[in-house]
């Protein structure tokens, strides 16, 4: 069940976007090559035309109580769009490979063998016709693929 809260945010999105949501879901990891990394995550939605995803502010906690912080970096907020019809590729890569890639500034994935995709972390790497490689850690791969081909699908595209 959604709160009041959760609602107001989400209608603050389908402003931003212009039309009501088609999709929406999380991803615990984020990186981009190129320098942005997530490492408590990215919020993703999608009217089926624009991708927005955007990270929070997390102050680190246990057991739902806040743990000081000392020497803590300035928050700076991340948001960022693409299209869908921007999306040249969408694949499953190593998340290892993922995090020295966004690190080194260089792609260094591959596709993983059936050890890898059987044993190790996989994330969603997502290639975009302007060259920007983003990688997604999501729930369920397979949805957001299926969602995508879907949107365009029905765009014509």
């Amino acid at each position: 069940m959604e709160t009041g809260d959760t609602i107001a945010f989400l209608k603050e999105r389908e402003e931003k976007l212009g039309a009501p949501l088609r999709y929406r879901t999380y991803s615990p990891w984020f990186g981009k090559i190129g320098g942005e990394r997530r490492d408590y995550g990215v919020f993703l939605c999608t009217d089926g035309r624009t991708i927005l995803y955007e990270d929070f502010e997390r102050n680190p906690m246990i057991m739902g109580i806040p743990l000081p912080v000392k020497n803590k970096e300035k928050y700076v907020k991340m948001e960022h769009t693409f299209t869908i019809s921007s999306i040249v590729s969408i694949e499953r890569v190593l998340r290892s490979d993922a995090e020295r890639s966004v690190k080194l500034g260089s792609d260094f994935t591959k596709v993983p063998g059936l050890f890898g995709k059987a044993f190790r972390k996989l994330v969603t790497k997502v290639t975009l016709q302007d060259g920007s490689i983003l990688f997604f850690e999501f729930m369920d791969h397979n949805e957001f693929v299926h969602i995508i081909q879907q949107f365009r699908e029905e765009n014509g595209k």
